[in-house]
């Protein structure tokens, strides 16, 4: 009896599903949640069935579950590419015992392995390294560095557009540079700082993750201390 009870309030249950649905036709088309969950039969009439509808929005999200797979393999794949090159950055400074093959090798791999076309050592210390074009030896309380003071206060990368009067301290041909990228140089003294740039203006950016420029920096910095020492 219970049974027979239940099975008559399914039925009117069905009854007013099937009520509601036909007065609202178009209940379904901002629940694609529910439509891909649901599981319905194939109906080869109408404009589009239910079924067809679901296969759509399952389509969907395929789609978009590859894109963002591709997102991953090919962020994986890049981040791979950069990490093998800081290593063999990382290999090369050990063989070094001076700091101007210290920063020789440095700059080589800044511009031809990682395709910076732009980059400048800023050191508060007079080197004996003889005439360098990417080495530029700057008082930390000259004038000229008043507005890098938060940068160097905050002893982490930046990227963010500089003035006209920086690009113009910074790199020889200012005019070229869209983005670039701000890296301090210091262990437990601050030597000065590693300013990079890009004709490309997405290739530096806030927003962009700063750990690798951190290890860069971090290679470099513990490089200059063996070698000044």
């Amino acid at each position: 009896m219970a049974k027979k009870k239940s099975t008559q309030s399914n039925q009117l249950n069905a009854k007013k599903v099937q009520l509601y649905l036909e007065k609202h036709p178009d209940f379904f088309i901002e629940k694609n949640q529910l439509l891909s969950s649901l599981n319905l039969p194939h109906i080869n009439k109408g404009s589009i069935s239910l079924v067809e509808r679901q296969m759509t929005i399952l389509r969907e999200e395929n789609k978009q579950q590859k894109n963002t797979l591709n997102d991953f393999i090919s962020t994986a794949t890049e981040n791979d590419v950069l990490t093998k090159k800081i290593q063999s950055l990382a290999l090369k400074l050990i063989t070094t015992d001076n700091l101007k093959a210290t920063l020789q090798i440095c700059h080589d791999a800044l511009t031809h392995d990682f395709k910076i076309e732009c980059c400048t050592f800023i050191l508060f210390k007079e080197v004996n390294i003889g005439k360098c074009s990417y080495v530029n030896c700057i008082n930390k309380n000259h004038s000229s560095l008043k507005s890098f003071q938060s940068f160097l206060k905050n002893k982490s990368p930046r990227c963010n557009k500089l003035t006209n009067d920086q690009y113009k301290l910074l790199f020889k041909k200012p005019t070229n540079i869209a983005s670039s990228a701000l890296i301090p140089l210091n262990t437990k003294k601050t030597y000065g700082f590693l300013a990079i740039g890009s004709r490309d203006a997405k290739r530096f950016n806030p927003s962009m993750s700063m750990d690798y420029l951190s290890l860069i920096g971090t290679l470099i910095s513990h490089s200059i201390e063996r070698d000044v020492l």
